[in-house]
């Protein structure tokens, strides 16, 4: 492997540098602080895991403690790949429509060569019912957003319970019918985290300062989120065309998308705070449990083995450890 490849941090002092294209800015701002965050507070597939708790103390653990199997994630996705280089020399990967190699076959051919018919079956099978768990987290998240916080909240209040029901199955239904499109859009992508980052850099980030200021500013009012969360989808929206017409240029399509998310998050964070300055905000009464400064806090009874403030230290200090062997 080329020694950019063996790297986190060494060979970001410039896009030009590394394989991704990308800085440390654009890796630090964009996805550490924008995308990340706006990831696992705001994303409904996640949040909603967090919202099943038992008590407060669990649901701060509870993403904390998924920190440390996604730490993970990186061993298990690169792995095969070594394996796949290793002990399959013989083997050489389909070639894509610009030959060069595809990577994603790496792991099918290591399924295929080494698991026979029924085990083989098995672990297909595993990946299919990995997938459909989560499509359906996230068809599930979709048509509880639409129904009972938009449908039911603005369109048709007051109506039976058979009426929303009805109306959250045909949200599943466009749902699915809607994501299996997307499928095709992804296909003009070099590759599929290119796509996700695109989409989050759209809504997560702006969506990402909303909250952050709904949650700590007890002045932020609701025309100021509305206005805020608009003006930073449009701002990533107008900062895509830009790319795409080749107005500005950036390294890769990943370093666009990182940048496009600190922009948006920027232009939302901004626009909300200028609103919410010349518009009525509501009373602390009405805040009381949602801002962090009016919210009273509780100290907890649990062991301090269980207190989330010393899992969360443990996560960061192994985070930094990783990043300093793989530097």
């Amino acid at each position: 492997l080329p020694e950019t490849f063996l790297h986190a941090w060494k060979n970001m002092g410039s896009a030009a540098a590394n394989p991704m294209g990308v800085d440390w800015m654009g890796v630090v701002l964009g996805l550490g602080f924008v995308l990340s965050f706006g990831y696992w507070t705001t994303d409904f597939l996640v949040v909603q895991r967090t919202l099943a708790s038992e008590n407060i103390s669990a649901a701060r653990r509870t993403p904390i403690m998924a920190a440390f199997p996604k730490m993970l994630v990186p061993l298990i996705v690169v792995v095969p790949g070594l394996l796949a280089v290793a002990i399959l020399p013989e083997y050489s990967l389909a070639l894509q429509g610009s030959a060069t190699p595809d990577y994603n076959s790496a792991l099918i051919l290591l399924l295929a060569h080494y698991l026979p018919n029924g085990v083989l079956g098995l672990a297909i099978t595993g990946l299919l019912a990995s997938f459909m768990s989560g499509m359906a987290g996230n068809v599930t998240a979709f048509n509880t957003v639409w129904t009972y916080d938009i449908y039911g909240t603005y369109i048709k209040k007051n109506m039976p319970d058979k009426h929303y029901l009805m109306m959250g199955k045909l949200a599943t239904i466009f749902g699915v019918l809607f994501s299996i499109g997307t499928a095709y859009i992804v296909q003009s992508f070099p590759n599929l985290m290119d796509y996700m980052q695109l989409i989050f850099s759209f809504f997560n980030a702006p969506l990402f300062a909303t909250f952050l200021l709904g949650m700590f500013w007890k002045k932020a009012t609701p025309w100021g989120g509305f206005f805020g969360l608009l003006s930073g989808i449009l701002m990533a929206a107008g900062h895509y065309l830009l790319y795409k017409l080749n107005v500005i240029h950036y390294s890769s399509e990943m370093a666009a998308n990182f940048f496009q998310a600190w922009w948006a998050w920027l232009t939302d964070f901004g626009v909300t705070i200028l609103v919410s300055l010349f518009t009525k905000k509501k009373s602390e009464s009405e805040l009381r449990g949602l801002v962090y400064s009016l919210t009273p806090r509780t100290r907890g009874s649990e062991m301090f083995w269980r207190r989330p403030e010393i899992w969360g230290s443990i996560a960061l200090i192994v985070m930094v450890i990783l990043n300093i062997i793989f530097w």
